[in-house]
C-alpha cells in the first residue's frame, strides 16, 4: 500500500499536473481567439492574469484527474476529462448543485463516449494536445455561435439547462470531427497541422476583430491659431445624475473635486439633458442642437435604421452636421477626444466628426468570458466587469496627449464609472459595504431593463450606494485632471466644461437605468459647471434654466468664434430659449420588454412646472418646487396649464429639422 500511493505521488500527481499545464494553456489560448474574432478586447496584464488562472485552475483539475485515474488513462481520457473541469468551471454557482451535478453526470457520459468516437489507441503528447484544443474550441465557438448579442459589453450565453447540455456536448462533437478527418487523414501529427491551419483561415476569414486603433485626421493645411487662444477642456460625466452629487447639495461627498472646480467658474444647478441616453446626449452637447434637429437617435422602429454593429436601432450623427471640433479644427485648434463609453461612442455613431485624434478603444471587453474568469467572479463579483476604460485612465491619457501638441487644443473626455453601478473598489465601496447585506447584494446583480422593477428598500440603498460610489471614483480621476492642468500651465488661461449627457434612475418609480424609461428629473437634471479664462472670469451658482444645447455656444463664444447657423442652444448666461427634452422610441426594448417602451416621449418646463408628453396620450405634470420625487400628476388638477404647455412645446418642436419621422407625434 505504501508502494501504491508513493507512485501515486511520484509519479500520477505529477503527471497529471503537467497535463493539467497543457490544457490551462490550450484553454487561454482557444478563449483569446474566440476574443479576437467575436469583436472581445483583452490588455497584456489582463491576458497575463487570465493565463495564471487558467494555468493554476487547470493544474488543480489535471492533479485531481491524476488521482482518481491513475497513469492508465489513455489520451482521450484525460483530454475529454479536463475538458469536463474546464465547463465545471463554468457550470459552478454556489451555493447550489443541482446543476454542477447534472453536468458531472453528463460530462462523464460524454467521456466515454468521446473515448469510443476517438479511439482507445490515441496515445501520447501530440494526441492529448491535440484532443484537448478541439474540445476546447468546440465547446467555446459553439457556444458563442449559439448565443445571441444583447449587449456590447458581453454575448449573453444559454442558462440553465442549455448552457449544461452544451457544455457536457459540445467536447463530443468535437471529437467526432476529428474523427471524420482521421478517415481521409491517418497520420496524427498531419492531420493535427491541417486543423490548426484550418482555424486559422477561418479565424481570419469569417472573424469579425474590434479595431482599437485611434482614428488619426490629416493634419495638412490647417490655419494657426489667435496668439493667447485658450485650451477647451470638456468633460462628459457619462450617466450622472446632479442629485448624487456633493456640489449639488447631496448628502455623501461624492464629488469634492468638481466642487473646487465649480467654487472657481459658473456652476448652473437648473441644468437639464434634452436626452436620456447617451447618443442623443452627446450629439446635443457637441453640436448644440436637439436631438430631432442633429437627428443622432433611436430608430424608432424594428430595423428602420442604418446597420451600425450589427445593429440597426440609431441614427448616427450625419455628416452635415457641424461639430464644437470641427469649428474649433478651422480656428487652428488641436482636438482630441478620448472616451470611455466606446458603446454608444464609437466612432460609427459620428461624433468623431472634426477630431485631429479620436481614442474609443474599449478596456478589457470580454466576449465570450473565460471560464476562469465566470468561476473567480462567484467570489469577486466584479473582476473584469466593467468593460471601459477607468476615468483616471482617460485623463492622463488625455493628458499625455496634450503634452505632445501645440498650444490650443480641445480636450473631450467622456468618463463612464456611474453607467455601470457595480460594487466599486476600495474606498470608494464604503457606502455599500456599510449596508447589512452588502456581500450577498455584490454577487446579486439586481439591474433590469424590465418595467416595473420592484427593489426592496435594501435594494434600493445598494443601488444607490454603489453608484455614489462610482461617482466618488470618477471625481478622484478629475481632481488628477485639475492637478495635471495646474502643472502645465494651463489651467488659468483655459475653458473647462464638465457637465453630464443623462441621469440614472434607481429604483424611483420602479424604473431602473436610463434610454426608454419615463423621463423623470433622475435622468435629465445634470451637473453643469463652467470654468471661463482669465483672472477676473465669473464665478458663483447660477439658478436660471439651461441645457446642453448651450454649451457649444457658450464655448464658441469665449473663444471668439462664430456660431454655426443651425445650432438652437444660446451662450450662458443668457439664455432665453425653451428648455424641452425628447425621447424617440428604443426599438430593441420594445421587441425584448414589450409595450411599456412603445412610445415616444417629450418634456417642457415653466418654472418650477414640468410636463411630460407621450405619443400614447398620456400627461404628466408636476410642480418641482413642492414635489421633487414627481410623485404627484398634477395634469387633472391644472387642464388650463397642461394645454398652454402642449401648445408651446408643440410651437418649440416644429420648428426641429428631422431627417426620419421615426415614430408618432406626441399629441
Amino acid at each position: 500500500m505504501k508502494r501504491e500511493a508513493k507512485a501515486v505521488l511520484t509519479r500520477d500527481l505529477p503527471r497529471g499536473i503537467g497535463l493539467g499545464l497543457v490544457a490551462g494553456g490550450a484553454w487561454w489560448l482557444v478563449e483569446g481567439a474566440a476574443n479576437w474574432a467575436l469583436g472581445g478586447t483583452i490588455t497584456l496584464p489582463a491576458a497575463l492574469t487570465i493565463l495564471g488562472w487558467d494555468l493554476l485552475l487547470g493544474a488543480a483539475g489535471g492533479a485531481l484527474l491524476g488521482l482518481l485515474l491513475g497513469s492508465a488513462a489513455s489520451a482521450p481520457v484525460l483530454a475529454l476529462g479536463m475538458t469536463g473541469i474546464y465547463g465545471l468551471l463554468r457550470v459552478y454557482e454556489p451555493p447550489g448543485m443541482r446543476a454542477e451535478l447534472l453536468f458531472a453526470v453528463l460530462a462523464a457520459l460524454s467521456v466515454l463516449l468521446g473515448v469510443v468516437v476517438a479511439g482507445r489507441e490515441r496515445r501520447g503528447p501530440l494526441a492529448f494536445v491535440q484532443l484537448v484544443l478541439l474540445a476546447t474550441a468546440a465547446t467555446t465557438f459553439g457556444k458563442a455561435g449559439m448565443t445571441e448579442v444583447q449587449s456590447y459589453f458581453a454575448r449573453e450565453e444559454p442558462r440553465a439547462l442549455t448552457l449544461v447540455l452544451l457544455l457536457a456536448g459540445l467536447p463530443l462533437a468535437g471529437v467526432a470531427v476529428d474523427r471524420v478527418v482521421g478517415l481521409a487523414i491517418r497520420r496524427d501529427g498531419l492531420r493535427f497541422g491541417l486543423e490548426l491551419a484550418a482555424a486559422a483561415v477561418a479565424l481570419v476569414v469569417w472573424g469579425e476583430p474590434l479595431s482599437t486603433a485611434a482614428l488619426d485626421a490629416p493634419m495638412a493645411n490647417l490655419p494657426p491659431a489667435a496668439p493667447g487662444a485658450p485650451d477647451v477642456i470638456l468633460v462628459s460625466l457619462d450617466t450622472t445624475r446632479a442629485d448624487h452629487m456633493s456640489t449639488y447639495g447631496y448628502a455623501r461627498e461624492t464629488s469634492p473635486n468638481l466642487t473646487a472646480l465649480a467654487k472657481d467658474a459658473l456652476n448652473f444647478t437648473r441644468a437639464r439633458s434634452p436626452a436620456e441616453w447617451t447618443v442623443p446626449g452627446h450629439a446635443s452637447m457637441l453640436t448644440g442642437m436637439y436631438p430631432s434637429r442633429h437627428g443622432a437617435h433611436y430608430a424608432g422602429s424594428w430595423n428602420s435604421g442604418p446597420e451600425i454593429y450589427g445593429r440597426r436601432r440609431v441614427f448616427p450623427l450625419a455628416e452635415d452636421r457641424v461639430t464644437l471640433a470641427e469649428v474649433l479644427r478651422t480656428r487652428g485648434y488641436r482636438t482630441g477626444a478620448f472616451v470611455a463609453n466606446f458603446a454608444n461612442l464609437y466612432r460609427g455613431f459620428g461624433m468623431a466628426q472634426g477630431f485631429d485624434h479620436y481614442d474609443d478603444a474599449p478596456g478589457v471587453m470580454l466576449k465570450p468570458v473565460p471560464h476562469a474568469v465566470r468561476f473567480l467572479q462567484r467570489f469577486a463579483p466584479t473582476l473584469f466587469k466593467r468593460p471601459f476604460r477607468s476615468a483616471h485612465e482617460i485623463c492622463a491619457t488625455a493628458l499625455a496627449w496634450m503634452d505632445r501638441r501645440e498650444r490650443p487644443v480641445f480636450l473631450f473626455l467622456n468618463v463612464l464609472e456611474p453607467h455601470q453601478w457595480l460594487l466599486p473598489p476600495a474606498p470608494f465601496d464604503r457606502w455599500a459595504r456599510a449596508l447589512p447585506q452588502a456581500e450577498r447584494l455584490a454577487r446579486r446583480g439586481i439591474f433590469t431593463h424590465a418595467i416595473p422593477t420592484h427593489l426592496s428598500e435594501a435594494e434600493r440603498e445598494w443601488a444607490a450606494a454603489t453608484y455614489d460610489g462610482q461617482i466618488a471614483l470618477m471625481d478622484a480621476a478629475l481632481g488628477e485632471l485639475w492637478a495635471g492642468l495646474r502643472a502645465r500651465g494651463r489651467y488659468e488661461n483655459a475653458v473647462i466644461v464638465v457637465t453630464a449627457d443623462h441621469g440614472e434612475l434607481l429604483g424611483e418609480h420602479d424604473e431602473m437605468g436610463h434610454g426608454g424609461r419615463m423621463m423623470y428629473e433622475g435622468l435629465l437634471h445634470i451637473p453643469l459647471v463652467v470654468k471661463l479664462p482669465g483672472a477676473d472670469r465669473p464665478r458663483g451658482e447660477i439658478g436660471d434654466p439651461v441645457q446642453l444645447v448651450d454649451v457649444m455656444p457658450t464655448v464658441l463664444e469665449a473663444v471668439g468664434a462664430a456660431v454655426p447657423p443651425d445650432v438652437q442652444g444660446q451662450a450662458l448666461v443668457r439664455v432665453t430659449h425653451e428648455i424641452v427634452a425628447e425621447e424617440h422610441i428604443n426599438p430593441e426594448f420594445v421587441n425584448h420588454y414589450g409595450d411599456v417602451y412603445d412610445r415616444a416621449i417629450r418634456v417642457i418646463y415653466d418654472g418650477s412646472y414640468k410636463l411630460i408628453a407621450t405619443s400614447k396620450g398620456e400627461r404628466m405634470l408636476f410642480d418641482l418646487e413642492h414635489d421633487p420625487g414627481e410623485a404627484r400628476n398634477l395634469s387633472a388638477d391644472e387642464p388650463g396649464r397642461v394645454v398652454e404647455l402642449e401648445r408651446r412645446l408643440e410651437a418649440t418642436m416644429s420648428t426641429m429639422v428631422t431627417r426620419a419621422e421615426a415614430e408618432p407625434r406626441a399629441n
